[in-house]
This record gives structure tokens, sequence and C-alpha cells, in this order.
């Protein structure tokens, strides 16, 4: 509403504006909102009908709608509490609302496979929903409380980009919560009143209902025939199998630990223009800062012109528009707004870089054509005692640098200092009674000037200053013929009472712990040079003989490279945290210090499905991709959870061990199949997105896609193999203990 309104006082404006003088309306902030907000509806409601297709297949229409019913009830509820919690409808909780499409149905799938099944052995109505829910609410409860406490830790997670994450736990959380109650409470309720199937007298309701028998037979025939003949050759085997998807996680591990898979901190998103800021020398005069202005400006025109007369991109219109430009003090910042979604933002930002050439000495020059402008990627902090050996640490580390390939644009906080005059007084100054603020007072006099009286006018007062004229003040070389006033009236030389000392000066001071800082900053180019890998072998190669030429040199990390040390290490600290709470909260219903820890072997191999999906479509792991793989730590226990209650209860009707993990595998096998299918096919469409607005999530989404997708492999022939290798191994330890007592009689 205030985008709209704005451009119609633009309009309105226009006609009113003398010959010579625009207003143009340039990046709104409601347009990207706008396309975000369709990317994301758009890319939901694709989902929700993939989603519902496949339930549709699986299962009979009515209860696949029942089961698309929670759905709605978790979205609306969470719409109506998510005011309470101050987040508000952002990139990030809508991209929430999307991750959750295919979650949010696990829970009504698992009760709604368990009641259907009730119902089909002959418990009709009410008493097969009960049953059918009592046989599956532990397992639920304890997937949907495990889930919560996975994604907790986002809400602690320290930096400014993970904070901005924040809405996606909360929107996951709410959404959970309405989830369990709708699967617990209102699924059973309209699933007791379902009637038997009956032939429709529609043709496509038919064909769909012989289709979806097909694929239920089929999939139940694959489960018997097919599944577990294959499940029994490796509980055979149970050692080999478990010793193979061991192999298969180191190897991932192995990808992402020998850059086989490209990594950042945060992901590189372009935007739709380029900006560049020039930081001259402090103290410099302001024609200075309007040169290099100029300087940018032209070049800025010239590639605009450049890349509108290009035939690529002809016919759409302009494909460079706007250009704006300021220059502040010290500080100059120049933006060229890309027009045509096929002009290639990094390209364009180096043709301007070489067009704009050489711009003289400057403190910081950067040009950023990203939406998340993180700062520089390698920064370093020093301190000493002496700022002598802060200076020469900073030549020769600067050189270090710049010897990397792919490092530029190296700079320091004490590159350039000005040079500063600092008075003093001589003996006979003493004599004369002249003090150094009489001295310096006089100087100020002489060249800022001193003011001798204030002239109303209107609302301000216009200032009347002495001081000497102009071309007497452009040179300190005039300090010489000053003449200073002695308290008595006298005028004497300023060279008979005053000394001068040139010495540098610097704009700023750091200090930490007492000592003096020197900041250096580098850039690295993309695909060049790894900034982590440059800064590891310069603490390790360099920094010791430093610190032995130099004592008392430290140097610690900042910028981006300290934002993401800070927050790995606070992300691995939670989720130990969040797996011992669910470790522990899970002992308690399995009775068992071994079964919680067989749940939580599908987290490991959660993060083994994340780089394997990122190595697949060559998207680069960043921290979306880190919250992701906690989305999926939550998600992928589900299915274990599910899979070995089953066996506990058909071991507590007095199956035997392996008997009970063929029999739990089928019958579990469809729910754990069609869970990790919802999942994942949910997240299809924004996994496929192109548009600029949905780049930032999809390393989540396919974090906790493909961690999902290869998890159910874990589900379905890890988990069992390791479960009858426990208990092989507890069987012989018991066996041992049994036999001990015979061993000491016999001694």
């Amino acid at each position: 509403e205030t985008s709209e309104s704005v451009a119609q006082w633009v309009e309105s404006t226009r006609a009113t504006l003398p010959p010579g003088v625009l207003l143009e309306f340039w990046r709104d902030s409601a347009e990207p909102f706008r396309e975000r907000t369709n990317t994301l509806v758009t890319n939901g409601i694709g989902g929700l009908v993939l989603v519902f297709i496949l339930l549709m297949v699986f299962l009979r229409p009515l209860l696949a709608l029942w089961v698309c019913t929670g759905i709605a009830v978790a979205f609306l509820g969470t719409f109506f509490v998510l005011p309470f919690t101050g987040v508000s409808l952002n990139m990030v909780s809508m991209m929430a609302f999307l991750l959750i499409l295919g979650i949010v149905v696990d829970d009504a799938i698992i009760v709604g496979e368990s009641v259907h099944a009730h119902q089909v052995a002959g418990e009709t109505g009410a008493k097969g929903a009960v049953m059918g829910t009592r046989a599956v609410m532990k397992p639920v409860m304890y997937a949907v409380i495990s889930t919560m406490i996975f994604v907790a830790p986002m809400l602690f997670l320290p930096g400014e980009m993970a904070s901005a994450s924040v809405p996606l736990p909360v929107v996951v959380i709410i959404a959970l919560t309405f989830s369990l109650i709708e699967c617990m409470w209102i699924l059973p309720a309209h699933l007791a009143h379902m009637r038997p199937m009956r032939p429709s007298r529609f043709v496509f309701l038919r064909r769909l209902e012989a289709m979806r028998q097909v694929v239920a037979s089929q999939m139940m025939r694959f489960a018997r025939e097919i599944y577990r003949p294959f499940l029994a050759r490796c509980l055979q085997a149970n050692a080999v199998v478990a010793a193979l998807f061991f192999v298969a996680l180191m190897f991932s591990l192995a990808l992402y630990a020998g850059d086989w898979v490209r990594s950042a901190f945060f992901p590189a998103v372009t935007a739709d223009y380029t900006e560049a800021e020039i930081t001259l020398p402090e103290g410099g005069p302001y024609r200075d800062s309007l040169r290099v202005l100029r300087q940018v400006e032209d070049a800025a025109m010239r590639i605009k012109q450049e890349y509108n007369e290009d035939p690529r991109f002809a016919g759409g219109g302009d494909a460079v528009g706007h250009v704006f430009s300021f220059a502040r003090e010290n500080e100059i910042k120049t933006w060229i707004e890309a027009r045509s979604s096929d002009v290639d933002i990094e390209e364009l930002t180096v043709r301007w870089r070489e067009a704009i050439g050489d711009v003289g000495p400057v403190e910081d020059f950067q040009l950023d054509y990203t939406f998340n402008d993180m700062g520089s990627p390698i920064t370093l902090v020093l301190s000493s005692a002496s700022l002598d050996d802060l200076r020469q640490v900073g030549l020769e580390l600067r050189t270090i640098l710049e010897a990397y390939p792919g490092v530029f644009n190296v700079n320091d906080t004490l590159q350039s200092p000005r040079e500063e005059i600092e008075l003093g007084l001589k003996p006979a100054a003493e004599n004369l009674s002249i003090t150094l603020a009489d001295l310096a007072r006089q100087v100020r006099q002489a060249f800022y000037g001193a003011e001798a009286q204030r002239i109303p006018r209107t609302k301000e007062d216009v200032r009347v200053m002495v001081r000497y004229p102009e071309n007497e003040r452009l040179s300190v070389d005039n300090l010489d013929e000053l003449r200073v006033r002695s308290p008595d009236g006298a005028e004497v030389p300023f060279d008979t009472v005053a000394e001068v000392r040139y010495q540098p000066g610097y704009v700023t001071i750091d200090r930490l712990n007492r000592k003096r800082t020197l900041t250096i900053t580098a850039d690295a180019a993309r695909g060049v040079a790894d900034p982590r890998a440059v800064v590891n072998e310069v603490v390790s190669r360099h920094l010791p003989a430093l610190q032995q030429r130099y004592p008392g040199l430290t140097m610690k990390l900042d910028g981006e490279l300290q934002e993401e040390s800070e927050f790995l290490t606070a992300m691995l600290t939670y989720m130990g945290i969040a797996m011992l709470i669910v470790y522990a909260l899970m002992a308690i219903p399995f009775r068992s210090y071994f079964q919680p820890l067989l749940v939580l072997t599908a987290v490991p191999f959660g993060v083994m499905g994340a780089i394997f999906g990122h190595w697949l479509l060559g998207w680069q792991i960043s921290m979306f991709s880190l919250l992701g793989v906690i989305a999926a730590a939550g998600v992928v226990v589900n299915d274990n959870l599910v899979l070995i209650d089953r066996i506990n209860q058909l071991r507590a009707t007095g199956h035997g061990v392996i008997e009970a993990l063929l029999q739990g595998g089928e019958d579990r096998f469809r729910p754990i199949i069609l869970t990790s299918l919802t999942t994942f096919v949910g997240l299809l469409p924004i996994m496929f997105e192109t548009s600029i607005q949905a780049q930032f999530m999809i390393p989540m989404v396919i974090s906790l896609a493909f961690g999902v997708l290869l998890a159910t492999a874990v589900t379905l022939i890890l988990v069992p193999c390791l479960y009858l290798l426990g208990e092989q191994v507890a069987l012989r330890v018991f066996r041992r203990r049994q036999s001990l007592p015979d061993v000491i009689d016999g001694f």
C-alpha cells in the first residue's frame, strides 16, 4: 500500500517539475516482496498438489483427503498463533511453511495407515480408529517431540544471519503442535465414521481406484516378495551391511573435507544491481572525492551504454537502467541497476571495475553485486604493545596475502596515516608568560577564525569570523610568518617561542586488552581462493615466525570467518545437547540404553544425504545447508521410531528377533516410504526454483529433502541390521557371564 501511494504521488508530481528535473521510482522494496510471496505461494500450492497426488496413489481418496486436511489444520493454527510470537510473514517464515508441507502429513499418514489397517482387519468404526491410533500413539508423539527438540537450537544460534532464521523453528514448532493435536484427536474421529469403499458412479474415480489398488497391492507385494527377502540376506551379513553404510558416511564426509563439495558460510546470491563503495584517506580535499566520483560515474555510463546497445538484450527495453551515486566527505557510493534478468551481474561488475581503472590512493575499494554483503571474507585482527611492530607486521602480512592466487584488495587500518602538526614551546615562551593554550588558541584563530559577532537572520544567525586571508591559509609554511601575542600585548615571531613537529596521525586508535590493534582485510575470488584455507595456512605457516620476531604479537579472526566459527561451535554444542535430550527421552519408553542409539543413527546419515544432495545438484554448502541438516535431524528419527516400536510390539507378543525384524520391516514399509516421499515431493518445486528470491533457502531444502530420502534406506536396512547386531553382542556378553562361575570353580 505504501509503495502504491508513493507511485501515485510520483506520477502526479512529475507534471509540476521544472524542465530538466526528473523524478524516478527505483528499488521498490514492495516488488521483491511481491515476487517472493508469489514464488513461495506458487511453489507451496505445487508441493501440496504433488503430496495430495502421491497420497491418492497409495491411499483411498477419502483417507488421502483427511490426511491432507491435517496440513490445513496445522497451517491455520500456526497463522492464528504466529502474531503472538512476534514473528511476521517474511521470507523465512513463509519458507518454513513450505519446508513443513511434507513433514506435517507424516504423523497423519502413520495414524491413518494404522487405523486403515485395523479397520480392514475387522475392527470397524470407532473401535478401529481408537485401536489404530493407540498402536502408533507412542512413536508418533515421541517423533513430534524429538523434531521440536532438534529444531529448537535454531532459536539460540549466534550471528546476525542465524538470528534472521529464528522464524523457521517458531513456525515448525507451532505447526507440529497443531499437527499432533489433529492426528491424535481430530483425524481418528473422521476415520471412525469413514464408510467402506463402494464402487463410484464416476468413471474417472473408478479408474483411479483401480489404479490405486494396483499400486497398493504392488507395493505390498514388493515389501513381501522383494524387500523382506533382501532384508533377510542383509541380516545374515549384518556386520558387512553396517560397515558398508559406515564407509558411505566416511566417503560423504571426505567429499566435504576434501573440498569436492563447494562451501561458503553464506551463499552468494546475486542481486539485480551492483554497488561500488570507495573510501579515500581521511583529511584529503573534497575535490579528490568529486574527481573519483566523476571517474566512477563516467565508467558506469559507458557500461550502461554498451549493455543497452548490445544485440543480446535487444527488444526487451533497456538492459541497464538507473545509475545513482553520491559523494560524502571521503566516501563515494555508486549503484548500477540491471533491469533485464539476462544480464550477468557478475560480468557487468567485472567490466565496470576495468572501466573505472586506477582511482589513486584509497583506503578501501569494494564492488559488490550480492544481496548479502558479509564484509571482507578475510579479516585478521593483530594486537601488540608496540605500534612499530604492528606497522612492520602489517606490511609483511599484506605481502603474504597478496601472493595467494585469488586474494586481492588487501588493506589494513594503519595503511595511510595523515600527517599532523604537533606544537611545542621553546624556553623563551616561559619568559614571556606564553602558555601552550595561548599558542594553540592563536593558531586556531589565524587559520580557522575567531568569532567577532553574530547577525540574526530569519531562522538562523550569521557568524562573522576574523581570520587570515585565504591565500595565507592554504599553506602551513605561513606558520613561520605568524606573530604570537603575549599577555602584556607584545607580539613576537612564531619561531621564537614555538617549535613544530610533523608526525603521522591516525583517524582511529583501536585497542584490545590495552594493546594497539591492526586489522587486515582482503577479498577472495569465488572459486579461486578459499578464505578459510588461506587463513589456516597463514596461521600455521607464518604466524609462529612473526610471533618469534615480534614478542607480544597476537592474532584473532574477525568478520565472516569469526562468525562462521562461532556459528559452527554453537551449532555442534546445541545439537549435542539436543541429541542427549532426545536420547534420554526415548530411553524411558523403550526401557533400553541401546535402542535410542538406533533411533539416533539416522542423524549422521541425514548429514550424509545433505552432502550427497549438494554434490549431485552442484550447490555449495552454506549456513542454510546446516540449518537444513538440523531440521532433517528432527525428521529422520521419525521412521526409526515407528519401525523400532513395531519390532518391540512383535517381540512382546512372542516373535523371535529375526521374525520380528522381518515382519516389522514389512508392516512399516508403506508408511515409511510414504512419509519420506511426501516430505521429498513437497520440497521438489522450491528445490528447482530459479528465481533470485528462492536462492537463499534452496540449500536448506536440499539438506532436508536428501537427508530424509537417504535416511529411509538407513531405517529399512541399517537399523534392523544394527538391532540384530546389538542382540548378538548382548547374547555373547550374557553367555560369558554365565560361564564365568564355572571357570572360577575350575581353577
